[in-house]
């Protein structure tokens, strides 16, 4: 293999490397954000 094509083939993974660590960081913030529930009161059974 010659120089450029291995310059080419590490820029490609750094690339394909940067997209996957953004999509996982961004899946973690979507797991850290609270959701919100809505709470009813139980009424008195007597």
């Amino acid at each position: 293999m010659d120089v450029h094509m291995m310059i080419g083939i590490a820029v490609m993974m750094g690339l394909i490397g940067i997209a996957a660590s953004r999509d996982l960081l961004r899946m973690r913030r979507a797991q850290l954000q609270p959701i919100t529930l809505r709470a009813q009161r139980m009424r008195d059974p007597r």
